[in-house]
């Protein structure tokens, strides 16, 4: 079962937290502030399509370290969200990069929402657009001021214009 709400708040609450009012939003300093340790490893043939894991009892998050800044980030974003929302290895598991959003189990959908409304809070994005005359059509400069992705950011432009930052990621 997912719980959009939940994982909004927490993701909302870090945000409050950390006292972050502008972008980008520093996951980095979340995870080594919680004590958990960011390790970057070297994919293999076993590893080379997967951006991340939790290691929850080791408080170790794992990161392909052969991939851009912004899915870095995105990755990091995603897996604190099983982290926070004490998601169970059994809910979401190791899946690889290329597996369509429709097949994802609702842990990482939620997961993928947390990481969107942490890295890019909904009142940010709409007071950074307001700040500097921008709109959706910017998607490029808002994704490089908030250090995501172009894609990452289109999609959240979409879900706030469609869902008023309530919906799902």
């Amino acid at each position: 079962m997912t719980d959009w709400n939940k994982a909004r708040e927490k993701a909302r609450a870090l945000v409050a937290q950390y006292d972050f009012k502008k972008p980008p939003i520093n996951v980095f300093e979340i995870a080594q502030n919680e004590g958990i340790k960011v390790v970057f490893f070297n994919p293999d043939e076993q590893t080379a399509d997967v951006s991340g894991l939790l290691e929850k009892d080791k408080k170790k998050i794992y990161i392909n370290a052969t991939e851009s800044p912004q899915r870095q980030a995105f990755t990091l974003a995603h897996e604190l969200a099983h982290y926070y929302l004490d998601h169970k290895p059994d809910e979401y598991g190791v899946l690889r990069r290329d597996a369509a959003y429709a097949d994802k189990p609702p842990k990482e959908k939620e997961a993928d929402m947390f990481a969107a409304e942490l890295l890019m809070p909904a009142n940010i994005v709409i007071e950074t657009k307001k700040k500097y005359h921008l709109s959706d059509d910017d998607y490029d400069i808002l994704a490089a001021m908030f250090a995501v992705s172009e894609s990452a950011m289109k999609f959240r432009l979409k879900s706030l214009k469609s869902n008023h930052g309530n919906g799902q990621y």
